[in-house]
């Protein structure tokens, strides 16, 4: 008994013994000083919280910071610095130990890192998720966010109305939260959403509102993003005098130098049919830009091509294409790199826990080894026990069928030899003879129950529910047939008798099949214990019936089972 105590209680002090230790944490000036810099500084935070050492052995509290830290850092990028995997582990843990707001806005980072895996019903199914609980909890400003992404991924898989409908959504639930430079962005994005499918009195009302929006709010960057939105719808329309308003107006405004509006303005030159004032631009950029760069090369391909320079615009054209795929290769690349970094983590994680853990693994092992070799041994010694038990079982219920058979036997021959010494009259011989009737009934019934019980028929049972009739040969070895014959000749000792009267009018074969045919399978079963086809079986008992008994109207079974009875017949 004590053994069995120490067994158990063992393990649990071992591992007790292993959570117990805890390590300090020397991580927490990183994590404070980051989430310091976050609000004006996202960038340093962001390397910050990349130097931060083996982030995945802090415990769950501060790595869950870590992620939601890094996941705020990389808001503006949309490229989390956590993994899927990490990104998981803190999800789990902020649900049960964050706030709310926490908990939801880990399911949105969880959901973006699914999309950045291009797992999109994943992704989506986080994002549905999270939406629900936000505006259950009214999270209106975190519900909103969350259908920026939903519209994202429907826009990756060409869902354009769905798109649509996830930033008019967006947009309502900013103006409930009172986020409304967030409301301002969404109406923008939808009405360049409604541009692409040309709607664009709808994009015009959509682009009206956010444009009230971000005049009440004059915030630079907002109104860089209105003019540059205008840009494009007037540029959809090819009403290029005032697209090209709105991008010098978008250029003004702009705090990042302007290249991508400054291409975008010859272009529209261009598409004005103003070559000059389109080539005079592009040779300021290509002072300052790669000779390569394939939006040059592609402007001054359509410069070129407009002046009726076909050969020098086919030159621009051949290094513009060259670029392009130089562009797409080094984008294989990254992707490559990206998976292989990924992989990498994993991996270090795994090695790294291995290393961690090793010890009390070891030890868990060895405990739970000693037990399972324990439990192996009793079940094995139960095992041979119970086997043991069960053929004792066996022997005595065979011994108690051959026991009380021979007792029926024994009281069937006395009533047979009662009635043919009886005198009596013929009421007493009527009832003689119905006990005579009901003991060979009940003999018969215990030599079908002990035939059914033995072991050769158990094993031909078997056999017959593995395969089809019909198909392929004899299941029967030689073997098996000398275990029948044995078997049937001990439990219905009548039928060998009964075959040798027949000896002359029966092959071998056919008195092999009577003794399967009294083991009460059917048709099909002995077709395919046989190898034949049904069909041949019951051909098989009408010809051995007809050469048995030709005149009476019971089965092959019954006249192969019921000699006693004949016997008793008055």
């Amino acid at each position: 008994m004590k053994i069995q105590i120490y067994l158990i209680v063992i393990p649990f002090l071992l591992v007790a013994a292993g959570c117990g230790k805890t390590k300090d944490n020397p991580h927490h000036y990183i994590l404070d000083k980051a989430e310091h810099l976050l609000v004006h500084h996202a960038d340093s935070a962001e390397m910050l919280l990349e130097s931060l050492p083996d982030p995945d052995n802090l415990p769950d509290r501060d790595f869950a910071r870590w992620c939601m830290l890094s996941g705020k850092a990389t808001n503006h990028t949309h490229a989390d610095a956590c993994t899927t995997r990490q990104w998981e582990r803190a999800t789990e843990w902020l649900d049960k130990n964050g706030s709310t707001a926490e908990g939801i806005q880990a399911h949105l980072f969880l959901g973006r890192a699914y999309a950045g895996d291009g797992d999109f019903d994943k992704a989506m199914k986080t994002y549905a998720e999270a939406l629900d609980h936000a505006k259950t909890c009214q999270e209106y400003n975190l519900a909103g966010y969350i259908c920026t992404y939903m519209a994202d991924i429907y826009r990756e898989t060409f869902l354009m109305q769905k798109v649509k409908d996830k930033y008019a959504e967006a947009a309502s639930l900013f103006s409930k939260a009172g986020n409304h430079k967030s409301q301002a962005y969404a109406l923008k994005n939808l009405a360049l959403e409604y541009v692409i499918t040309d709607s664009i009195k709808a994009a015009h009302r959509f682009m009206g509102q956010a444009d009230s929006i971000a005049r009440k709010l004059d915030i630079q960057r907002l109104n860089y993003a209105i003019a540059n939105a205008y840009t494009g719808i007037y540029e959809h329309e090819k009403q290029y005098d005032k697209a090209e308003e709105y991008c010098k107006k978008a250029m003004a405004l702009d705090t990042r130098g302007g290249r991508q509006d400054s291409f975008g303005l010859a272009f529209i030159y261009l598409a004005q049919g103003k070559t000059a004032e389109a080539k005079k631009l592009t040779d300021r950029l290509a002072e300052k830009e790669n000779p390569k760069d394939y939006s040059i090369n592609d402007l001054y391909y359509g410069i070129f091509k407009s002046e009726g320079d076909y050969k020098t615009a086919l030159r621009f054209k051949e290094t513009a294409m060259e670029t392009l795929d130089s562009i797409y290769h080094r984008q294989m690349e990254m992707r490559v790199l990206e998976t292989e970094k990924k992989y990498n983590h994993l991996k270090t994680l795994e090695k790294n826990a291995r290393l961690e853990n090793d010890r009390q693994r070891l030890s868990i092992y060895a405990i739970l080894s000693t037990c399972l070799l324990t439990i192996a041994g009793l079940s094995l010694i139960f095992y041979r026990k119970h086997t043991a038990m069960r053929l004792r079982w066996r022997e005595e219920e065979l011994k108690t069928m051959e026991k009380e058979q021979k007792e029926t036997a024994r009281l069937l021959a006395e009533a047979e030899n009662e009635l043919k010494d009886m005198q009596g009259g013929r009421e007493d011989m009527i009832r003689q003879q119905q006990k005579i009737i009901s003991l060979t009934e009940q003999f018969r019934r215990m030599q079908k129950q002990h035939m059914v019980t033995s072991a050769i028929c158990k094993k031909l049972a078997t056999l017959a529910n593995k395969k089809q009739p019909g198909k392929d040969r004899c299941l029967l070895t030689e073997k098996l047939w000398e275990q029948l014959a044995e078997e049937t000749d001990r439990i219905y000792p009548d039928l060998q008798p009964l075959l040798l009267r027949h000896f002359d009018n029966l092959s071998e074969d056919e008195q092999r099949y009577c003794r399967l045919h009294i083991l009460g399978f059917d048709g099909n079963e002995e077709a395919v214990l046989l190898g034949i086809a049904p069909s041949s079986v019951w051909m098989k008992r009408s010809r051995i019936k007809q050469k048995l008994d030709t005149s009476s109207p019971k089965s092959l079974y019954e006249i192969l089972t019921g000699g006693l009875t004949e016997n008793t017949t008055v």
